[in-house]
């Protein structure tokens, strides 16, 4: 796991996603990811994923569903 810090909404999107994968065996979508983490819109769910791959913590690829893979 890489060493950049998180703020509290990161991690908590990182926790569902590592749970959800644990548990599905597949990567949640960004709605099911806003919806769990109380996350106001759609974009801003975008915007934490951004920020969680940009520190290397989990990788996608673009205009592809469930292609979140933990890292």
């Amino acid at each position: 796991m890489p060493n950049y810090s998180l703020t509290l909404k990161q991690r908590e999107v990182y926790e569902y996603i590592k749970d959800y994968i644990d548990k599905n065996k597949t990567a949640p979508y960004i709605r099911e990811i806003q919806q769990a983490c109380n996350i106001a819109s759609y974009k801003g769910t975008v915007d934490k994923l951004l920020a969680l791959e940009k520190k290397g913590y989990i990788k996608r690829r673009l205009n592809k569903h469930r292609s979140i893979v933990i890292n």
